[in-house]
């Protein structure tokens, strides 16, 4: 993830099953958005940070037709390391 301070836009690279990509990240109130597009459909993530607690969720859009959700993750802070000096903090 990376901020340009020339155009003052956050853009992210995006590695996964062998391809790559930088694309545009939207800033919300509370997260952020990004998309890939793929042909005929985009691929659209949405992230929410609260309480603690990040959660990002994916879905298809094709033009007229539903979107169709594929992803979501909850990942919960379990607490602060000093990594990478002093090691990682255990899973619970």
């Amino acid at each position: 993830l990376t901020f340009d301070p020339a155009t003052g836009t956050y853009r992210m690279t995006s590695h996964a099953e062998g391809r790559f990509g930088t694309f545009d990240i939207i800033p919300t109130a509370d997260g952020y958005s990004w998309s890939i597009p793929a042909g005929r459909m985009t691929i659209e993530y949405t992230a929410h940070f609260k309480d603690g607690v990040w959660t990002e969720t994916g879905q298809r859009v094709v033009e007229g037709q539903a979107p169709q959700p594929f992803f979501k993750m909850e990942l919960r802070r379990i607490g602060d390391t000093s990594w990478p000096t002093a090691g990682a903090v255990s899973p619970r």
